[in-house]
């Protein structure tokens, strides 16, 4: 339907409402009845040719050592270094890209994969067992959009989705990172898609879990949600109940501990304000949906079939938009299916990487 008569974007990972769930920890955690586990799938067992692998690799340590130097250029930020649980991330550093100071981590061995968080979201609203799984596979990097906890902005340009997609891809040549994999959940997962779309030759791979492809082809959130997630009297447990279905009461309980396992990050009224404004204005930006058939960068495509926020229906219009894209649906998951079955999703991560030859 036209832009102009749909429902008004969400902010699909409001701050404000995450902070609200983290404070509402003990209500959530003493829910009664257990949480409910979506059955593991089993890792393909194809693997890239000998060649591939070996192009892989040679990629991959060169793309390290240019890091481990990029690094140390860099500008760590003091007393940023989680300890704990989450201590195998290291210190926050800073570095310039395009006017900006953008805000990261790495961890891990492997491959590259770059983690793009979605709207409002910082790096610490990753889940420590997500990010500790993932190591074991990549050398990942996550960091913070424009305006959000340790990256700076520019206000004097209007914040969107193809803006932020540049400055992901202006990380990754800051960092040295040589066709990394990208990750990206919710409006990350449409910065993914965007610079799939006008970066094809930045990446190697793309997952894209809970986004759109906006524009008029973009199935909305419906009004009720979008209006529930926008407003400041949404409560943690009610947010909770529109990041997870009903029956995952210790999948959702263990999120919002999770979230405090990693120091948490300021995010100001004015970043609110742009990124809900840059959502809006995907609404009628066309650049992505038009440009993605041309795009020769493999794509998995994931969302929950129960997702309340991001309509399921998305996953298949992007898969038949796109070239090279496989979806894949979880049955018994929500929004937040990636933390939800976290086996599951790294299991189909590694296996589409490995079958995209990148690991």
């Amino acid at each position: 339907m036209p832009a102009s008569h749909r429902t008004p974007r969400a902010r699909t990972l409001p701050r404000l409402a995450v902070t609200a769930a983290t404070v509402a920890l003990a209500a959530v955690a003493c829910s009664s009845g257990g949480g409910h586990a979506t059955g593991a799938s089993s890792a393909s067992s194809s693997r890239p040719s000998a060649q591939a692998t070996a192009i892989t690799a040679t990629a991959a340590t060169t793309a390290t050592a240019t890091t481990t130097a990029t690094t140390a250029a860099s500008a760590p930020v003091p007393n940023s270094a989680p300890s704990g649980k989450g201590a195998f991330l290291g210190p926050v550093r800073q570095i310039p890209v395009d006017g900006i100071k953008i805000g990261y981590r790495q961890f891990g061995s492997g491959p590259d994969l770059v983690m793009v968080m979605g709207d409002t979201g910082t790096m610490s609203d990753w889940t420590v067992d997500l990010l500790s799984r993932l190591g074991r596979h990549y050398h990942v990097t996550i960091f913070d959009n424009r305006g959000v906890g340790y990256t700076t902005d520019d206000t004097s340009v209007p914040d969107t989705i193809p803006l932020m997609a540049d400055d992901t891809v202006g990380l990754i040549k800051a960092l040295g990172l040589r066709h990394p994999a990208l990750l990206g959940w919710s409006m990350g997962g449409e910065i993914g898609l965007t610079v799939a779309a006008l970066h094809p030759g930045a990446i190697s791979a793309l997952v894209s879990t809970g986004g759109d492809l906006g524009g008029s082809q973009a199935i909305n959130t419906p009004a009720a949600v979008a209006k529930e997630l926008n407003s400041p009297r949404t409560t943690g447990p009610q947010l909770m109940d529109l990041l997870f279905p009903a029956d995952a009461t210790a999948a959702r309980a263990a999120y919002i501990e999770q979230l405090g396992l990693i120091p948490p990050e300021k995010v100001g009224d004015e970043t609110l304000l742009r990124q809900y404004q840059a959502g809006q204005a995907y609404e009628s930006f066309e650049g992505t949906w038009d440009k993605l058939p041309a795009s020769t960068v493999p794509m998995l495509i994931t969302n929950g079939s129960l997702d309340k926020i991001t309509q399921p229906g998305n996953a298949s219009i992007i898969t038949h938009r796109a070239r090279h894209a496989e979806r894949v649906m979880f049955p018994d998951a929500g929004h937040a299916m990636l933390v939800q079955d976290a086996d599951r999703f790294v299991s189909l991560v590694t296996r589409f990487t490995k079958a995209s030859g990148v690991a």
